[in-house]
């Protein structure tokens, strides 16, 4: 059986190529097509395969984004008419590849692109106007979400990486997607053969990008007088700090182990945004440390209140100081965070992708 993988680009290596990454495992041999191509930010795992990339695109990555208009005609582009089944992961265009009359697609899919669905207004400008650039943007957009519909139809089944994903899916293309949980890497983070110590401090960890909605961990925890720990970057980062006081600190791309000390050591992960999935409240888990989390997105999978966390139910600072309060009348115990974490191990997730297949190949087209 022929076999290929589509991703949208390959330029960082971060959740959506972690999932490729692991993927890859159950088709040793086939390629890799991709719009964008950055060797030198991939793994040895993903490096070694034939990847498949328009030549004259990639001299363009770094324009990838004023790019985006043209991104469905090149990934109509990729030749896989002659594949028996493709493996899509998406977050952009690649569910849009055009497949063989008898090519069987799979595509997992983290995400409707978020810029031109629910959550423009963190990729476009806050300020709201009439101007004749944000009227180009829109009709641009509007002309996205039409293919955007439309290219959903060459997917013979889809697999979301949460149930909130899935809901997205079927609101916006009118389709049905089973659930499976992205693959964490759990076992650097267990504690195993050694006592952990919590210190005085609670968590927020990723990508500083204002939908994750840092500055509401930064304004309670400020309010209440408590530490917080802010780890990770972005290009929100200066925005942040404008809220960050005497309890707040930054810790800028911290490396590998002092990523997992830090989710260790911390009293609680705070969760505050609205996302698709969030692969470092699993690993918080791993670490022992409960969490935080707004009462929504991609949550909804992995808060058990009073299990594996608190939740609070509104976006506001207020929510979350008052559900920081309860936190500290809580209690969690760490083995038992540690066995929900394990839920979301490799092992499960390429488990759970083999049966979606045996179903993808039971289906009568």
């Amino acid at each position: 059986m022929r076999v290929a993988y589509v991703h949208d680009w390959l330029v960082t290596y971060r959740g959506g190529e972690k999932v490729l990454d692991a993927l890859l495992e159950l088709y040793p041999e086939a390629p890799i097509y991709t719009l964008f191509y950055s060797p030198s930010t991939m793994p040895e795992s993903i490096r070694r395969r034939t990847i498949h990339v328009p030549k004259w695109l990639n001299r363009l990555k770094l324009l990838r984004k004023a790019l985006l208009p043209l991104l469905p005609a090149a990934i109509e582009a990729l030749p896989l008419e002659d594949y028996d089944l493709v493996i899509s992961t998406s977050s952009c265009v690649a569910k849009g590849v055009i497949v063989g009359p008898e090519t069987k697609h799979l595509c997992y899919i983290h995400s409707p692109m978020r810029y031109i669905w629910d959550q423009r207004q963190h990729y476009l400008n806050r300020k709201r106007s009439f101007s004749p650039k944000e009227f180009l943007i829109h009709l641009l957009s509007q002309r996205l979400r039409n293919w955007d519909v439309s290219s959903n139809n060459g997917v013979d089944r889809f697999v979301a990486n949460s149930s909130f994903v899935a809901k997205r899916l079927n609101r916006y293309y009118r389709r049905e997607a089973s659930v499976v949980h992205p693959p964490v890497e759990l076992e650097r983070f267990f504690p195993t053969g050694k006592s952990l110590n919590k210190a005085n401090y609670f968590l927020v960890a990723g990508a500083f990008v204002t939908y994750k909605r840092f500055d509401l961990a930064i304004q309670a925890c400020e309010r209440l007088g408590v530490p917080l720990k802010v780890v990770g970057s972005g290009p929100d980062e200066k925005r942040l700090r404008k809220f960050a006081g005497k309890n707040t600190e930054f810790i800028i791309k911290p490396n590998a182990e002092a990523w997992v000390t830090l989710f260790q050591g911390a009293k609680a992960l705070l969760f505050p945004g609205i996302e698709d999935f969030g692969i470092t409240a699993i690993e918080a888990l791993a670490s022992h440390t409960p969490l935080v989390a707004l009462e929504a997105g991609g949550a909804l999978d992995f808060v058990e209140e009073g299990h594996t966390g608190i939740f609070f139910r509104e976006q506001t600072v207020d929510s979350l100081v008052e559900a920081l309060k309860r936190f500290e009348t809580s209690g969690f115990e760490g083995a038992k965070l540690e066995a929900f974490a394990n839920r979301f191990s490799k092992k499960a997730f390429l488990e759970n992708i083999r049966q979606e297949l045996n179903a993808l190949g039971d289906d009568k087209r």
